[in-house]
């Protein structure tokens, strides 16, 4: 199975299964200097993993993250930084049922047909439980970025089809205060938790739509070609569970306007006074802030009846999803946005000559 690295310079690969031992990454590109320690983990772990609101999969794992090489004295060395986290409640036999019975809005289909065999425990490598990876190699490039004076914030802005109102003129540290204190981490709405809760009774689900600002980029980062910047965005975020839209500054809506309603006049900054762009023009950085959007699908292990097929004896049958689950995932896919937003922009900003390879060596004047 390929596909399992991302980046140029900056690269992370993943490993692991649901139902392993462990999942993990390791990172390599990291500059040395940088601070890093277990507990800096702990926010964004913690915030991916399930069990802490009603909604949510039942599945509490502790996630804790070993560093287990690259950091020395807590400093990163510029070597590769291998990170372990163990899993510890896996409970295998929920899936047995399901062990020649592919979970229709799965992924178990296309890989038997694929490989012609999987691991249908919890969907293997193919299941949620990978992005713990990314969100801890998330981490690491966030604390590169925040070196470099750059801060990124994902919110929830849709519950199923109720969109919510626009937040994007607050600042952004009463933003962050917003959807932290909202369950849905949706800083503009708190009301639809009871829609959400309503849907779980009825064991049914909602997908919806996180936006992800970002400040403190320079200008120019991107390519105007085959590397624009949105469309390795789009890589990251569209390689995500259940991510099945994505779309980048002022994204589709500039398609419904006329040209003289979506031009932002250059003033004698050199910038744009406006950003009706959101951030991009010619798939390079404006140096206003940037904003990106990505929608996810509903959960689909329900609990509700569906006709699946035998793998091997073909025969047609009903099966019943049951198992630990979300019916709102999207509170825990807030860290995966930031973390594949800041992996792509850490290596971009590498690729550019932009960063230096030790980060602890002030730069010169």
């Amino acid at each position: 199975m390929n596909g399992n690295a991302f980046g140029t310079i900056f690269r992370v690969s993943t490993y692991g299964e649901s139902h392993g031992p462990a999942v993990g990454a390791v990172i390599d590109g990291c500059p040395s200097g940088v601070a890093l320690a277990a507990a800096d983990f702990l926010e964004d772990m913690q915030r991916r993993s399930g069990g802490a609101q009603p909604f949510t999969t039942p599945r509490a794992e502790s996630d804790h993250v070993e560093i287990e090489s690259g950091v020395y004295e807590g400093v990163t060395t510029g070597t590769p930084i291998a990170l372990r986290v163990r899993n510890e409640t896996q409970k295998s036999s929920d899936y047995e049922a399901f062990r020649h019975l592919p979970r229709p809005g799965h992924a178990d289909l296309t890989t038997h047909l694929k490989h012609g065999h999987r691991d249908h425990r919890g969907g293997g490598r193919s299941s949620a439980r990978e992005t713990v990876a990314r969100v801890a190699a998330g981490v690491v490039a966030k604390k590169i970025l925040r070196h470099e004076g750059i801060e990124i914030l994902a919110w929830v802005s849709r519950v199923g089809p109720h969109a919510l109102a626009s937040v994007d003129a607050l600042p952004m540290a009463s933003l962050k205060q917003a959807r932290d204190a909202s369950p849905l981490l949706a800083p503009a709405e708190n009301s639809l938790l009871v829609e959400v809760e309503k849907l779980r009774e009825r064991h049914d689900s909602w997908g919806g739509a996180l936006r992800c600002r970002v400040e403190g980029l320079p200008a120019g980062l991107g390519e105007p070609v085959f590397d624009k910047l949105q469309a390795l965005l789009g890589h990251a975020l569209l390689s995500l569970p259940a991510a099945v839209a994505f779309a980048a500054g002022g994204g589709e809506a500039l398609s419904r306007l006329p040209g003289s309603a979506i031009r932002d006049a250059i003033g004698p900054d050199a910038r744009p006074e406006s950003n009706r762009h959101g951030g991009l023009l010619g798939g390079m950085t404006s140096g206003l802030p940037l904003f990106l959007d990505v929608a996810f699908h509903a959960p689909t292990s329900i609990p509700q009846p569906i006709k699946s097929v035998h793998l091997q004896t073909n025969n047609v049958e009903s099966i019943l999803v049951g198992g630990r689950h979300d019916a709102f995932p999207l509170p825990r896919a807030v860290p995966m946005v930031e973390a594949m937003v800041a992996i792509t922009l850490v290596d971009a900003l590498l690729r550019a000559g932009r960063l230096r390879e030790n980060l602890g060596v002030p730069a010169k004047e």
